[in-house]
C-alpha cells in the first residue's frame, strides 16, 4: 500500500540477504550436506550444486550427469552456513537455504514453461519447510495489498474519503492478521539462516526489533560467528541507536535563522523530531498531517516539534540556501527547521528512511518511533496525539 501505509524514502540499504563471502574460508568447524534427488522429464545436461555469491552470482560447487533412472546425488562438506541452489541443466533452479548436517530429498519436474514454473519438492529440511510457509503467507499478503491499492486508486480519483478510510482500515486488519501468522513460524526458525533471512525480509525492524534483538543476542550465546551471523549482528546494533526506550541522541543544531538548537536543553518537554529532505516525496506529503499536529499543540508550551532537515543532495555549502529556498516556495515556513548538515544526527538516531519520526519524552528516552508515510493527514494527526499524550503521562 504504497500511498497508503507505508511510502518511504530509502537512504540506507540493509542487511542483503542473500550476500555471502566470495570465498569458502573456513568461519568455524565444518559441517556437510547430502542431497538426493530425482528428475521426473528427460533432461539432457548436468546437475549443478551451485552456491550463491556476494553478488546473487551462482558460484558452481559441484555437478553430475543425472543416472539412467533420472537421479542425482551431491555429498560434501561446507565451511558455514549459506544460500545454494540446484540448477538442473540451466532449465530449473531449486534453492536451498543449508545451515549444514541436512540431508535432503529433491522432486522437480526439471524445466520451465513460459507460462509457469516447473514445481518442486524438498524434504528433509523443517527450517526450509516453515521458511517457505512464510514466503507464501507474504505472496499471499501482497496480494492483498496491491488489490486494496487499486481500490484506494480508484477512491482516490473519485474523491471518496470514506471509501479510502475503509481501505485503509482493511489493509491495517489485513497487516495485523499476516503478523500474526507469520511471527510464530519465524519464532520457530529460531538462529538459523532460515531465521536470518526470514527476519529481515518479513518483520519490520521499527515495530519488530525486539524479535531482532533477542536473535542477534541468541546468535552470540550460542556462538555463531559465520558471514550472516556477523552481519545480523551488526544491523542489529547499528538498528538500536534511536531505540525505543533508548536515550535520545543528544544534538545541537543551527536553525534557518542561524540560532542554536539543542535538544537537552528542552528537557522537561516532550519532542517531536522529524527528519525529512527536500526531495523526499513521502516526507512532503506528510507535512499537512505535521501542521495539523503542531496547529493542535500551538498553545502547550511542554511540546516542541523539531524538523530534522537531513540526507539532501547538495553541497554542504548549498544546504542552507536550498532548504530555505524550498520552505518558502513551499509555505513550510511555520515550520521550526534545523539542519542536519552530513547527516550525521540521522545517523546517531538509526535513520534507515525517511521521512523519520521520533517521540522524546520529558526524561529524554526516545518513547515512540515511526518511518514513513501513513496515508492521510489524519492518520498522522491521530499518531501524533497519541505519541504527545502518551509521553505527557
Amino acid at each position: 500500500m504504497k500511498h497508503i501505509i507505508i511510502a518511504i524514502c530509502l537512504v540506507i540499504s540493509g542487511m542483503a540477504c542473500q550476500s555471502q563471502p566470495q570465498a569458502n574460508a573456513p568461519t568455524g568447524a565444518e559441517s556437510t550436506y547430502n542431497i538426493s534427488g530425482k528428475v521426473k522429464s528427460t533432461v539432457t545436461g548436468k546437475v549443478y550444486l551451485e552456491r550463491m555469491n556476494d553478488r546473487n552470482i551462482p558460484l558452481k560447487i559441484d555437478s553430475m550427469a543425472l543416472s539412467a533412472d533420472n537421479s542425482f546425488a551431491f555429498k560434501g562438506k561446507m565451511s558455514e552456513p549459506g544460500i545454494y541452489q540446484i540448477n538442473i541443466a540451466d532449465q530449473q533452479m531449486i534453492g536451498l537455504i543449508l545451515d549444514g548436517g541436512e540431508t535432503l530429498t529433491i522432486t522437480a519436474d526439471g524445466f520451465n514453461t513460459p507460462d509457469k514454473p516447473g514445481s518442486y519438492a524438498v524434504d528433509g529440511s523443517p527450517m526450509m519447510a516453515k521458511f517457505n510457509m512464510v514466503v507464501a503467507e507474504s505472496q499471499k499478503f501482497r496480494q492483498g495489498q496491491v488489490e486494496l491499492q487499486n481500490q484506494f486508486d480508484v477512491a482516490t480519483q473519485k474523491k471518496d474519503e470514506k471509501k479510502k478510510k475503509e481501505i485503509q482500515t482493511a489493509y491495517q486488519a489485513s497487516e495485523a492478521n499476516h503478523n500474526a501468522t507469520i511471527k510464530p513460524i519465524i519464532a520457530e526458525l529460531g538462529s538459523s539462516l532460515a531465521g536470518l533471512i526470514a527476519i529481515n525480509n518479513f518483520l519490520n525492524p521499527e515495530k519488530d526489533f525486539e524479535t531482532f534483538a533477542k536473535v542477534a543476542s541468541q546468535l552470540e550465546k550460542e556462538g555463531k560467528n559465520h558471514f550472516f551471523a556477523k552481519l545480523f549482528i551488526q544491523d542489529v546494533k547499528r538498528r538500536s541507536a534511536g531505540s525505543v526506550g533508548a536515550d535520545a541522541p543528544d544534538f545541537s543544531l543551527v536553525d534557518l535563522d542561524g540560532k542554536s538548537v539543542k535538544l537537552s536543553e528542552l528537557r522537561g518537554k516532550v519532542v517531536v523530531l522529524d527528519f525529512w529532505a527536500t526531495w523526499c516525496g513521502p516526507c512532503i506529503m506528510s507535512f499537512p498531517g505535521m501542521k495539523l499536529s503542531m496547529d493542535k499543540f500551538k498553545d502547550n508550551p511542554n511540546v516542541k516539534f523539531l524538523f530534522v532537515n537531513t540526507y539532501e543532495r547538495v553541497s554542504a555549502d548549498q544546504w542552507k540556501s536550498t532548504v530555505n529556498t524550498f520552505v518558502k516556495q513551499r509555505g513550510f515556513t511555520t515550520f521550526p527547521v534545523i539542519l542536519d548538515i552530513g547527516g550525521e544526527v540521522a545517523g546517531s538516531y538509526g535513520v534507515n528512511g525517511i521521512p523519520a519520526k521520533f517521540c522524546v519524552d520529558k526524561e529524554g528516552k526516545i518513547k515512540f518511533k515511526s518511518t514513513g508515510y501513513l496515508g492521510s493527514s489524519d492518520a498522522i494527526v491521530a499518531e501524533m496525539t497519541q505519541w504527545i499524550e502518551d509521553a505527557s503521562k
